[in-house]
């Protein structure tokens, strides 16, 4: 039997009565379908997991043991429904339809219908076999198959690598089914700290690629694996948020009639590479997963006196000659970052949780009077919080301790962070009362932090510790839903000191995602172009902070008048670092900060074109897919350039950030042929408009644009669009 989705092609076989998938590709193809395998994976305490369970998760012996009880296929979803006679477990499959991209969305639930408890150690969200098992070459072939995945750390988010299987750990070893496996996993609370929980596997030989992505804040594990004879079919990818082996100790308890759902995760497979990969997971993205708008018209600019600016002491003389350059630049919301609950040369690290204004860094004014004057300007108000977490000194920390996250009879964390249970509808009602004063106070725009991870869990009733940390992920997750109900305009942003929980289980949520807490501006387009993959344009935050008051600066030096003195203004007289970090927010969802009230009348005329420019493009931003003509570039590859794009729906206008980085070449051919080979094609430079440094040429038959920037570390910021007729070739005489 073959189901179809778009690209997309399941093909599931009769085995002894059941229906198995033997393959999941996109086109035809004649495979050895030998050996079938279960859709998905189950771990019962008690029954043997299956073979090599201390490395490997695709080989669980239950499934194996089920009946099909139930079979539908519907323009919505194809649901696979089993039953385990002996346990007494029904195991449901449900795989959604995407129709606006080549993505099925599954969700596997285990119900519990005997009359005893069972415990779970185990459970898939997807399993899907027969990847790269066309073409003729074996999936073990270094031609064959290529790895794409991401390392995430603080301040150096979407970190992109790529490897054969055998480097990264799967390869055959005998005439024997291979005991090798890759795995990819996060335990605790920051769920992208180390990896993104999305992959693409591309088949080098047909021209195919496969990409899962798992939708949850909470542990997760991705797996590739081989089943079967060495040389037969293609390989697996198993993805959960629920396991023993490879998630923190997973397991949940089952009473009679409960149920367990797991977390959701995304799978597809197209025509192409990973940008074709990417592509439909932006789709997917837009259609299923963005939150619905709080505002009418297009996302308000923010400005946030954060990073590079107050770095957390914000007082009514810092704040309004600020306030007023914000407005003046254009931005339509002012947030007001850390510090704003804690008094005067006072560190506010400890006291998290209590959330009163300062009684003495806005005078007379108050907070609310700070407020009122970002309205007056025409602009959001907006704030900053860690509503999951509590300080040692906070007068919260005296509640009960059914309030906080529990582990080992004690609280999880301590000093600056507690972190509160949102599984206790006090907490709930707690945090819910200081956003309603908050939004009384009139903000509009609330910034969500989370700068510390649980660890391996929390304490649970009926489960293990990581199964308490996803019972409590999933009730913070419908506190946020309740949030947008109740103040259906408020603006929320979701930061974990930058990408550390940039998940789409949050960004299912948040309207924002702040991208990285990265303070160098040469040093963000790594992060800007890696993080694309993993983020709508729409939703990525992304830091551009022109006439900077570095972090060395403000604290180390105790100097914060730098961005007085003369030899500092005369550093940024020529204009190129504003233009290099406008270009850098003009990639997403700009977001800005910055001592903007000092900058001269050249940058602040480069930032309000830049400013400006978003306004005018921001339609086309959060309508595109990005596309990398040169790859993507690491954290640490100075000596290069780098460029990302941001291609319309048909692929007939791309706006192009590019950037010299250190490079010693002045010239870079920037290779657009997939969208403008042998086409004709117009090149703005949109930023800076006034620019006679830089060059441009485009070759339409190579679909090639060819820049000159003459100093390093410049950026400038294109538009490509296609134009009627073709290419002509002029004959010299």
């Amino acid at each position: 039997m073959q189901l179809e989705h778009r690209q997309m092609k399941l093909q599931y076989a009769n085995n002894k009565g059941e229906l198995t998938p033997a393959a999941f590709y996109a086109g035809v193809r004649n495979e050895d379908l030998a050996s079938y395998h279960p859709g998905f994976q189950l771990g019962v305490a008690g029954y043997p997991y299956g073979y090599m369970e201390g490395t490997l998760t695709g080989y669980s012996e239950l499934p194996r043991e089920m009946k099909l009880i139930r079979h539908e296929d519907t323009d919505q979803h194809i649901i696979f429904e089993y039953r385990h006679e002996v346990i007494g477990l029904t195991v449901c499959v449900e795989m959604e339809r995407i129709p606006t991209a080549s993505v099925l969305r599954s969700v596997t639930t285990v119900r519990n219908e005997s009359d005893a408890p069972v415990v779970l150690t185990h459970l898939s969200s997807a399993c899907l076999p027969g990847i790269g098992g066309g073409g003729i070459r074996p999936w073990h072939n270094k031609q064959k198959l290529k790895l794409h995945y991401a390392l995430q750390t603080w301040n150096g988010e979407g970190q992109w690598r790529s490897g054969d299987l055998e480097q990264l750990g799967l390869y055959p070893t005998s005439l024997h089914q291979t005991g090798s496996s890759i795995h990819f996993n996060s335990t605790g609370s920051w769920s992208t700290s180390r990896h993104l929980p999305m992959l693409v596997i591309e088949d080098l030989e047909t021209s195919e690629a496969w990409y899962v992505q798992v939708e949850t804040s909470s542990i997760w594990h991705l797996e590739i694996g081989h089943h079967g004879p060495t040389n037969a079919g293609g390989v697996y990818i198993q993805a959960d948020g629920a396991s023993e082996r490879f998630g923190g100790g997973w397991t949940q308890q089952l009473l009679p009639g409960e149920s367990f759902i797991s977390v959701p995760v995304a799978i597809g497979c197209c025509k192409g590479d990973y940008q074709d990969a990417i592509r439909e997971l932006t789709a997917y993205r837009r259609s299923r997963l963005k939150p619905e708008n709080a505002w009418d018209g297009e996302c308000p600019l923010v400005y946030n006196d954060y990073m590079n600016t107050l770095w957390g002491d914000p007082t009514i003389e810092k704040l309004v000659p600020l306030i007023d350059a914000a407005a003046a630049a254009g931005s339509e919301a002012f947030c007001i970052d850390a510090g704003w609950f804690a008094g005067r040369g006072v560190s506010w690290g400890l006291g998290l949780g209590d959330w009163q204004p300062s009684h003495d860094r806005f005078d007379e004014m108050g907070l609310q009077g700070i407020a009122s004057y970002i309205r007056s300007k025409s602009m959001i108000p907006g704030i900053w919080l860690e509503m999951e977490v509590c300080g040692s000194d906070a007068e919260l920390g005296k509640k009960p301790d059914d309030w906080f996250l529990m582990r080992n009879g004690a609280r999880v964390g301590g000093g600056a962070r507690w972190f509160l249970d949102f599984r206790n509808s006090a907490v709930r009602d707690y945090i819910m009362d200081i956003i309603n004063h908050l939004h009384t106070d009139g903000f509009g725009y609330i910034k969500n932090d989370y700068n510390a991870c649980v660890g391996i869990g929390v304490d649970s009733v009926g489960g293990s510790t990581a199964s308490g940390l996803l019972e409590h992920t999933r009730a913070f997750y419908q506190f946020i839903d309740e949030v947008k109900v109740r103040y259906p305009r408020l603006i929320l942003e979701n930061c974990a000191s930058g990408g550390m929980r940039q998940d789409y289980g949050m960004l299912s949520h948040f309207h924002l995602q702040s991208t990285s807490d990265q303070e160098f501006y040469h040093k963000y387009p790594s992060i800007i172009t890696g993080s694309l993959a993993a983020l709508l344009p729409e939703q990525a935050g992304i830091w551009a902070y022109p006439y900077p008051l570095s972090f060395e600066d403000k604290f180390d030096k105790q100097n914060p008048n730098v961005i007085h003195e003369d030899d500092y203004h005369n550093q940024m007289a020529n204009g190129e670092q504003t233009i290099f970090n406008m270009v850098n927010g003009l990639c997403g969802n700009l977001y800005f900060s910055g001592n903007l009230n000092l900058a001269d009348e050249r940058n602040k005329a480069l930032i309000q074109e830049g400013i400006a420019l978003y306004k005018l493009e921001r339609a086309h931003i959060r309508n595109s897919h990005p596309i990398w003509p040169l790859g993507f570039n690491s954290y640490g590859e100075d000596d290069c350039w780098a460029c990302v794009g941001l291609a319309s729906p048909a692929g007939d206008r791309i706006l192009l950030a590019v950037w010299r980085l250190d490079s010693a070449d002045a010239f870079q051919e920037l290779p657009l042929g997939r969208y403008f080979a042998g086409k004709q094609a117009s090149v703005r430079q949109l930023y800076p408009v006034d620019d006679s440094q830089t060059k441009s040429f485009y070759n339409a038959v190579k679909g090639e644009l060819t820049v000159h920037f003459p100093k390093r570390y410049q950026a400038r910021y294109y538009e490509v669009t296609e134009t009627v007729g073709v290419p002509e070739v002029e004959i010299q005489k």
